[in-house]
C-alpha cells in the first residue's frame, strides 16, 4: 500500500482531519501531483456513506478548483516568457500557436471535459488552459474555476455510476 493510501485508511474515521488532507491533497493534486484525485472518494462509496461522500466531493472539488485558481495566475505570470521563447524558435511558435487555438476552440467545454475524465490527470489540462490563455482573453477566471469545480462532481458522479452498476449487475 502506498504513502497516499495509508494516509487515507488512517485518517477516513476523523472527518475534520480526512476533509482537511482532502482539500490540501486536491490542491497538491491540480499543483503538482501526478495521482488521481479519486483516492479520497473509494472509502466512503464502498461504505456507502453517501452524506459523508457529499461532503468529500465538495472538498475535493474546492481543493481543485483552489489549485486552478494558483495555476490560472500561473499562467498569466509565464505567458510572456513563452512567447518570447516563441519568438525565438520556430517549433516552440509552432507549439505555442497550435495550443492557443487549442484552448480558444475548445474552451470551457474543453477544459469541463478533460477534467471530468475519471482517473485523468489534472495537471496537465489546467496547465494547458493557464499557460495558452493569450493573455487571459481566451478564457475568464470565473468560468475556468466554475469549469473545474463542476467537473469535480461529475468525476465524481462516474466513479459512483461504476460502483452502483458494478453491485447491482455483477454483485446482484
Amino acid at each position: 500500500m502506498g504513502l497516499y493510501e495509508e494516509i487515507i485508511n488512517a485518517t477516513y474515521g476523523n472527518p475534520p482531519v480526512y476533509l482537511s488532507i482532502t482539500f490540501g491533497f486536491s490542491v497538491l493534486v491540480a499543483i503538482i501531483l501526478p495521482v488521481p484525485i479519486e483516492l479520497v472518494l473509494l472509502l466512503p462509496i464502498l461504505a456507502q456513506q453517501w452524506g459523508y461522500l457529499g461532503v468529500i466531493i465538495f472538498f475535493m472539488a474546492a481543493g481543485k478548483t483552489v489549485g486552478a485558481w494558483a495555476i490560472f495566475f500561473l499562467g498569466l505570470r509565464v505567458e510572456g516568457g513563452i512567447r518570447r521563447w516563441a519568438d525565438r524558435y520556430q517549433w516552440i511558435d509552432r507549439f505555442v500557436k497550435w495550443a492557443a487555438r487549442f484552448v480558444q476552440r475548445t474552451s470551457y467545454v474543453g477544459l469541463y471535459v478533460l477534467l471530468s475524465i475519471p482517473l485523468m490527470s489534472d495537471t496537465v489540462p489546467l496547465y494547458l488552459y493557464s499557460l495558452f490563455n493569450e493573455e487571459g482573453k481566451a478564457l475568464n477566471r470565473t468560468a475556468f474555476l466554475v469549469s473545474n469545480f463542476l467537473a469535480a462532481w461529475t468525476r465524481a458522479g462516474f466513479l459512483v455510476l461504476v460502483y452502483l452498476v458494478f453491485r447491482v449487475f455483477l454483485v446482484g
